[in-house]
């Protein structure tokens, strides 16, 4: 049975958060408004700061801009954005990192609490196995503005693991969890090697406390 690694998206293979610097792209691309977006960061903010615990109600009204869109239509908005922003910021010691996990056989997956379409995108440029995202709620092939079930985030992530690891006939023995957020400390809790990488500063006060490796990205591929 194959080793199974597990990484966090925003901050840990790429710099900066993926869904922020999405809204902004739309903002530029006149998808949204101005006022949208700034009253979006804001609740940002107070999640970066650990204001706002859960991000769901943030994450519905950020992306209500989609109602009625098809998922063709954000496909687009994802290639070109990717393309255009995601792809310079991935973490050159990631990409490596990456790498040689997939030397020694091992499979990988991305769990973020980014819309699905994102982990997605940068799973298949890094050649990673698997990805697991929050979903946009669709009817009759178009978005509705709500999220569908539970936001990917915290425990969440522990339980849409065990789910994908059922699914997939994969064992977390010897497995690697990488992060930087303290809400993903029970992710890595579940891993047989767990490592902090730009860790906040409640992940990293755990990380010391329970001797865990601590890894700093700075470097991106481009």
């Amino acid at each position: 049975m194959s080793e199974l690694v597990i990484f966090d998206l925003d901050n840990t293979l790429i710099k900066e958060q993926s869904q922020a610097l999405l809204l902004n792209y739309a903002r530029k691309k006149r998808l949204i408004n101005p006022f949208f977006y700034f009253t979006i960061m804001f609740w940002f903010i107070l999640y970066k700061i650990g204001l706002v615990k859960n991000p769901k109600k943030i994450m519905e009204y950020s992306f209500n801009f989609l109602k009625d869109k098809s998922p063709r239509d954000f496909e687009k908005i994802i290639e070109d954005f990717f393309r255009e922003n995601l792809k310079l910021i991935i973490f050159k010691e990631a990409l490596e990192l990456v790498k040689e996990h997939k030397n020694k056989g091992r499979k990988i997956l991305i769990v973020s609490n980014a819309i699905d379409y994102i982990p997605q995108k940068v799973g298949q440029f890094l050649d990673i196995d698997y990805f697991i995202g929050t979903r946009l709620e669709t009817k009759n092939n178009k978005f509705t503005g709500k999220i569908e079930g539970d936001i990917i985030y915290g425990r969440n992530k522990v339980f849409a693991i065990k789910r994908f690891i059922r699914e997939n006939d994969l064992s977390l023995k010897n497995s690697w969890g990488y992060s930087d957020h303290y809400s993903d400390i029970p992710l890595l809790e579940m891993t047989a090697n767990p490592v902090a990488v730009n860790p906040d500063k409640e992940l990293k006060k755990e990380a010391i406390r329970k001797t865990w490796p601590i890894l700093i990205f700075k470097e991106t591929i481009i």
